[in-house]
């Protein structure tokens, strides 16, 4: 029984079932407020996205999921953190972050009926939850958010009812579907990164986090992509200076950030207080052309305060 309620409780978050049994969702829509604050790390440039559940007392029952829609071109999220008893359900492919209650204080606990029922840590009606988190190197701007609220499990008498219920989009199981739909804010593509002298090579390197004038403090975080628009780029005649020395080198793929991220530290690296100047180049193939190399070059400064 308590194998069988987890993976019911997970499946409810995934997509719909088409098995013995689906989930009757007649009430996934109640009404929930939820507030976010950001938070600017001065060191690394990424924004911390808080998020925090209210389950209003006139609702009828406890909130299970919560649901954040992401921008195509918002592809670094990092550092996601979950409330007790949340799973979250992320992938660098998906367009949301997704979070569902799924454990229980007694896992040998069980209903007198034998019927699923909500996670001890689903957000009762009346009540608050904090812990829904995650950073991007996105600025905030609008966005959806997405709560369902918890539902039974319902087992159809026949082939032809469960042919009806899967028909039917109010008793789908995804959030889209059947969810409450709440204005809030997300992070959202980073327009403005530095490079515009050659429009036709500047996708060839783009900086993820950093703007030209940005201010850090402590230490300091550098993130840019190659082939921004999948241009062919050769990555092997790249070159990073920072005030006048060669740091390419100090630069690794990360798969945290899905690009190329060197952090600078005073006293390790060339970096000093006050005005900093960081140069990159890199060739490419000039998008349109089969063997038309050409280089982008960038340039820009940032302050720095230990």
């Amino acid at each position: 029984m308590n194998h069988h309620r987890l993976m019911c409780a997970f499946l409810m978050t995934l997509s719909a079932v088409s098995m013995a049994q689906v989930c009757h969702a007649n009430d996934r829509d109640q009404p929930t407020l939820l507030t976010v604050t950001t938070r600017l790390d001065s060191a690394t440039h990424l924004r911390t996205y808080s998020y925090t559940i209210t389950n209003p007392s006139s609702n009828t029952a406890p909130i299970d999921l919560l649901l954040i829609k992401l921008e195509p071109g918002v592809n670094v999220i990092t550092d996601i953190r979950s409330p007790p008893g949340w799973r979250v359900f992320y992938g660098d492919d998906k367009d949301r972050v997704m979070w569902a209650a799924t454990e229980y204080f007694d896992l040998d606990r069980e209903d007198p009926n034998g019927k699923r029922i909500p996670s001890d840590y689903a957000v009762s009606p009346g009540r608050s939850l904090a812990g829904f988190s995650f950073k991007s190197v996105g600025p905030p701007g609008p966005g959806l958010a997405i709560t369902q609220s918890f539902a039974p499990i319902y087992a159809p008498q026949s082939d032809e009812e469960l042919e009806a219920l899967e028909a039917s989009e109010h008793h789908s199981n995804l959030p889209e579907d059947n969810g409450f739909r709440i204005s809030t804010t997300v992070p959202v593509p980073n327009t403005d990164w530095l490079g515009n002298r050659r429009p036709s090579v500047d996708g060839f390197l783009v900086f993820a986090n950093v703007q030209d004038g940005a201010t850090y403090s402590g230490s300091v975080l550098v993130v840019f992509r190659l082939g921004s628009a999948e241009e062919v780029v050769h990555a092997d005649t790249l070159q990073v200076r920072l005030n006048g020395s060669d740091v390419t080198g100090m630069f690794n793929w990360s798969n945290e950030f899905k690009g190329y991220a060197a952090t600078f530290i005073p006293g390790s690296s060339p970096l000093q207080e006050g005005r900093n100047v960081l140069g990159t180049s890199v060739e490419g193939v000039v998008p349109g052309s089969v063997d038309h190399l050409a280089k982008d070059t960038d340039r820009l400064s940032f302050n720095f305060t230990p």
